[in-house]
Parts: structure tokens; C-alpha cells; sequence
């Protein structure tokens, strides 16, 4: 991942409210300063699900061997505060408190198992599974394991490096030396591998196997059953009442990327709303009766900050048409612990004429702050999402996984010359960058090779090539100094499929 360059200092707090009803407690962990990591760990829980989280954290953790974990990760640029609200099923005694947990733990704690905990993702985006290993070696005194600076960096976590002063040395994100300037042997920071986690013992449980065990077409942490990845079984969930399945259901509208969910009395009383349609939400664009709508993908998720209630309705936009063969699903969750779930289809589900082009229409239709194609006029922040000016939606692009290592930063010290390099990020036939400020010219090199020139394009310098593996740095001079905004990273993939982040140059 890109690593975000900004860091400002927040205070946190950690606290277990009192039990919220007979069969479960409320657990709040307060979010972190930017760039760190939040982690509360007791005795005792046998299930835990995030209630209510800010946009933008990652919230990992889980309960095994009879110990709960639980971490709040904030990434640097991630504006959120406030605090993650989660639901305990069972009692937890002598919870311990690390408000920085990169910091290192001033309290004693049980390791064992802490690092498998702390690596599972319960919701949000990052990929926490080789943070866990480096959380539980801050945590307990001992050596970090290979690469742990690299698993930071792609996370956004720990300190940030400022973009430097003319004529000084440039430092690479993430501690990886300064880019080179491309040249007749343009460089890279040396690449350090990502740690493996150690696998568990035994069998794999229900939740965590990669099987549909219980044949509902939802398979692991995607099922609703599954309270987390230790959870035995995937079928806890109880079937909604022929009531609620009267009164409740989604119906897909005139664009066949978006539907309307409405959940209605007949189904009790519920904190949290679960959807889950084929092929995926994108973007939650409503949500009323107090609600707060979010993405966790890829489901679409409406929840209560307090209480319950029995009815909200939503409006969805998905990553594409909705599949029609495919039924869709509602699990609402109540505070002592009970799932309650409706599967049915997409009511008025028809093959309709392709949505109309969302690439050259001058709007952020995805949310994301960027507009149109590359190639559509006008577009100076374009979106990685768009393939071309006839692309149905902007919302296509993946981020990239931990495996790609992806810098950005300063050639040489020079704030008139910003690129990029790529390692480990699989067979690539394009790249292009929306650079911190305005680009003049394009050049780009693969690996030790020779530099070429590239082009300029709507606010961006890219390249197109034949398909290769190798490691990729491409630069551009600006026409004045860098400056602290968003930058833009685009991976065209050999299936033409697109990886890109969007982060802030500096802070």
C-alpha cells in the first residue's frame, strides 16, 4: 500500500461500558492518533462484532483461548475520531488498556496467541494479517519480526517523513532510502519481504476454512453466522419470520447498479443492518432513521450509535448490475447477541439497457474526489476507476495488496521532481501518477534499464508498455514546487483490471 505522509497528534482513551443486556456487553475503544494503533486485550468473551466504527479505521481482533483482543487502526491521513463501539458476547475481566500500542505496552500481558488475534480483520479495509505479529512484539517486549518497518509504511502507520526543504536529501516513504533521479540507471528502495503469519494448530474452524458449511451460499467472516474466524459453526443466525419477509426487502431501481432496501416493522427490533447483494456495495448514498451508512466491503452497512430500532431504508450503489441469479441478503443484529437473517431475491430484478457512461459526465460519481477518465476533456484529477470515457462506473480500481510495494517521494531532494516505484507488484503493461502539482514531462524506466520517455495526460504522467515484471520508476518534473496534497498511483494490470491508492504527499 502507499504510505501516507502526514501524522498529527490526538488523545485516546480506552473504556468498557457496563453490560447493555443479559447476553452481551458494549466494549468502546477510543480511535488513535493518526498513524497508530489502539489495542484493548481481557480475559474471557466469546464473540465480538464492531457495532459502530469511524470512516477510514481498520478494526482487527477476535477471541481464542478463552482472551479477547481487539485493535483500532488509524492510518496517517485518515481524518476520524470519536470512538469504535463493539459487541461482547459473554464477560470480560482485567481488560488492559494500550492507547499507542506502537509505542510498546507499559502493562503486563499474555502473549501467546495475541498476534493470530490481533491479525484478523473484523472491519474496514487494511490488510492486518502481518500487523498482528508486529502489534504482539510491541506489546510484549520482544524483537519485531522481518519486515515489520515495511508492514508499517504500507499501512500508513508510525511516524511520517515531511516533505524536505530544497537541496536537502529526500527520504523515501517508509524508510526506504530516497527514489533516484531516473536517469541512464534510474534506482529503487530496496524491497524487504512481507512476514508470513505462523499458521494455527489443528483444524481449521467453520468460519475461517474457505467452505460454505452450511450451504447458504455465504462462505467464512461473509456469513453472518460467523460471529468471527474462531467461530465453529457458520449457521447461529436465526431465519427471519415470515413477517419480516412480508414486510422487508431490496428492489433494484431504473439504474441497475442501485437498489433500495427497506426494512420494515415485523422484523423486531435491531442496532445494525447487514446487506449483502451480487456483485458487491460500492457506496452507501442513504440511509434514514438515524442511521449512519457506511461500506465494509463488500457489504453495505447501516447502524445505530444507541439503542434499536425497527425500521431503516437504504439506498445502495453497487460495483455493477445486479446479479439477478443470486439472492440477496439482510442479517440484522440485535444487542443480546442475536442474528436475525432474510435471504430473497432482488425484487424487479431484470436485464435492463447498460447504465449510461459515468466517465466523461464531469461528476465524482463514486465519492472518492475523483472525476471522469483520463481521457475525458477537461478531468484534471482523474479517477483510477475509469477504463476509458465509455466506463459504466468509476468505482472499479482495487487497492493494492501488501505484496506490491508502492513508493512515492522527492528525486534527490529536488520538490520540482516527484515519482514513483513500484516492487512485487505481479505482470503490468501501464502506470500512471497524479503527481503533487503540475507535470512537464514524463520519464520511466524498468528496473536498472535505461530511461524512456512517457506522456502527460489530464493532470498526470503515465505509461503504457508491453507486458512485463519488473519493478517499474517512473518521475516527472513539476512546473513549481511540490506541494502537501493527495497524490494518485495507478496499476494497469495484464487483464486490464486497475490497483490504485490515493494518499497525501506530506503533512
Amino acid at each position: 500500500m502507499l504510505s501516507a505522509l502526514r501524522l498529527a497528534l490526538l488523545t485516546l482513551a480506552v473504556f468498557l461500558s457496563g453490560a447493555v443486556a443479559a447476553e452481551a456487553s458494549s466494549l468502546s475503544v477510543a480511535v488513535p492518533p493518526e498513524g497508530q494503533v489502539a489495542v484493548a486485550v481481557g480475559a474471557g468473551g466469546k464473540s465480538v462484532k464492531v457495532r459502530s466504527a469511524p470512516a477510514g479505521v481498520t478494526v482487527a481482533g477476535g477471541v481464542g483461548k478463552g482472551r479477547l483482543a481487539v485493535a483500532v487502526i488509524r492510518p496517517r491521513g485518515v481524518a476520524a475520531g470519536g470512538k469504535v463501539v463493539l459487541t461482547v458476547g459473554g464477560k470480560v475481566k482485567g481488560l488492559k488498556t494500550f492507547p499507542k500500542a506502537l509505542d510498546g505496552g507499559g502493562k503486563p500481558v499474555a502473549c501467546g496467541d495475541l498476534g493470530a488475534l490481533l491479525g484478523k480483520r473484523l472491519k474496514g479495509k487494511a490488510d492486518v494479517k502481518a500487523l498482528g505479529p508486529v502489534l504482539a512484539a510491541k506489546l510484549c517486549g520482544k524483537a519485531a519480526p522481518a519486515g515489520a518497518a515495511d508492514v508499517l509504511a504500507r499501512l500508513g502507520l508510525g511516524p511520517a517523513v515531511s516533505l524536505p526543504a530544497p537541496g536537502a536529501a529526500a527520504p523515501a516513504p517508509g524508510g526506504g532510502g530516497a527514489i533516484s533521479r531516473p536517469g541512464s540507471a534510474p534506482g529503487r528502495p530496496a524491497a524487504t519481504p512481507t512476514p508470513t503469519p505462523t499458521p494455527g494448530t489443528g483444524g481449521k474452524k467453520a468460519c475461517a476454512d474457505g467452505v460454505d458449511n452450511d450451504g447458504d451460499g455465504q462462505t467464512d467472516w461473509e456469513d453472518p453466522g460467523c460471529s468471527d474466524a474462531g467461530d465453529t459453526s457458520e449457521n447461529s443466525e436465526v431465519p427471519a419470520s415470515a413477517e419480516c419477509a412480508a414486510s422487508s426487502g431490496l428492489g433494484m431501481v431504473d439504474d441497475p447498479t442501485e437498489i433500495n432496501v427497506g426494512i420494515n416493522p415485523g422484523c423486531g427490533t435491531f442496532y445494525e443492518a447487514e446487506i449483502q447483494v451480487a456483485p458487491g456495495v460500492a457506496a452507501c448514498l442513504m440511509a434514514n432513521n438515524g442511521f449512519d451508512c457506511e461500506v465494509s466491503d463488500p457489504f453495505g452497512v447501516a447502524s445505530l450509535k444507541d439503542g434499536e430500532r425497527d425500521g431503516v431504508d437504504m439506498t445502495l450503489q453497487l460495483k455493477g448490475p445486479v446479479d439477478c441469479a443470486k439472492r440477496a441478503t439482510i442479517a440484522l443484529y440485535k444487542l443480546d447477541g442475536t442474528v436475525t437473517k432474510l435471504q430473497e431475491p432482488v425484487g424487479n430484478c431484470a436485464t435492463l439497457p447498460p447504465p449510461a457512461p459515468k466517465c466523461n459526465n464531469g461528476k465524482d460519481d463514486d465519492g472518492d474526489g475523483l472525476v471522469d477518465s483520463r481521457d475525458s476533456a477537461g478531468t484534471t484529477d482523474p479517477d483510477p476507476g475509469c477504463s476509458g470515457v465509455a466506463d459504466t462506473t468509476e468505482n472499479s480500481e482495487v487497492p493494492t495488496p501488501a505484496s506490491c510495494e508502492v513508493t512515492v517521494g522527492l528525486f534527490g531532494g529536488d520538490v520540482r521532481f516527484a515519482g514513483l516505484s513500484t516492487s512485487g507488484c505481479g505482470v503490468l503493461k501501464g502506470v500512471w501518477f497524479r503527481p503533487p502539482g503540475t507535470p512537464t514531462d514524463c520519464l520511466f524506466a524498468f528496473g536498472a534499464d535505461d530511461a524512456q520517455a512517457c506522456g502527460v495526460k489530464a493532470g498526470t504522467a503515465g505509461a503504457t508498455f508491453a507486458l512485463t515484471n519488473q519493478d517499474v520508476t517512473l518521475g516527472t518534473h513539476l512546473a513549481a514546487d511540490a506541494t502537501c496534497r493527495k497524490v494518485t498511483v495507478a496499476l494497469i494490470r495484464e487483464n486490464d483490471s486497475v490497483m490504485a491508492d490515493t494518499v497525501d504527499f506530506c503533512g
